[in-house]
C-alpha cells in the first residue's frame, strides 16, 4: 500500500502481511490468516506455535523517495494469550545493496512495563495510535535512482522453545524523523 507522508511530503509504503515471506505461513498448523476491524488490509496473519519465526519483506527503493533517511518497521499486536516471544531477543536486519544493518530486540519485553518506552538500545518497539505495536526492524539511506532490493527481516531461529500469538499487520517502511539539536 502506497502513500505519501503528509509532514514531508516523501513517499511511504506498507506491505501487507500476505506480501511478506512467513516462514511456515500457509500451514495452518502454525499460522491463520484472519480478517481484523483495525486493520488496513483484508487479512492478517496470527502465530499459533511456532519453534522457527522467520518474516521477510522484501521491495525495490525506486518504489521510495530518493535522497531520504527510511525506517522499517513491523506492524504487530500480541494476543493475550501469547508465550514464548520473551525468550530469546529476534534478529532484525534491514539491507540494501552493499549495506546491512543487524540488530537484537525483544518482540515483547520481558518486563511489559518497558512496552512505548525506548530501551538502552534506543527506541524499538512503540504503541501506535491505532493499537497496533511497531517494531523498529532498522533504517537505511535511499539515495534513489538505483533500483536495488530493500530486504528487511525479523527471526529467531536460535532457541527451540514454542512461541505463539503474534498478530502480524504487515511491514511499513516511512521517512525517519531525524531530530536536529
Amino acid at each position: 500500500m502506497f502513500s505519501i507522508e503528509k509532514a514531508t511530503g516523501k513517499q511511504c509504503y506498507m506491505l501487507s502481511a500476505k506480501e511478506l515471506s512467513i516462514a511456515w505461513g500457509s500451514s495452518p498448523l502454525y499460522w491463520s490468516w484472519r480478517p481484523a476491524l483495525d486493520s488496513r488490509f483484508a487479512e492478517v496473519a496470527e502465530l499459533r506455535t511456532i519453534w522457527w519465526l522467520e518474516i521477510i519483506g522484501r521491495i525495490n527503493n525506486g518504489m521510495l523517495s530518493p535522497a531520504t533517511t527510511y525506517g522499517a518497521y513491523l506492524i504487530v499486536q500480541i494476543a493475550d494469550r501469547a508465550y514464548g516471544l520473551d525468550y530469546l531477543a529476534s534478529e532484525v536486519s534491514v539491507s540494501v545493496g552493499n549495506f546491512k544493518s543487524e540488530r537484537n530486540v525483544y518482540i515483547r519485553p520481558h518486563d511489559s512495563k518497558r512496552k512505548g518506552k525506548a530501551p538502552v538500545s534506543g527506541p524499538v518497539l512503540w504503541e501506535r495510535e491505532d493499537g497496533w505495536t511497531e517494531i523498529e526492524l532498522g533504517s537505511f539511506y535511499n539515495e534513489g535512482g538505483n533500483n536495488e532490493e530493500v530486504t528487511v527481516c525479523l527471526k529467531e531461529v536460535k532457541g527451540v522453545h514454542l512461541k505463539g500469538g503474534l498478530i502480524v499487520q504487515g511491514i511499513e517502511i516511512r521517512p525517519k524523523q531525524i531530530f536536529k539539536g
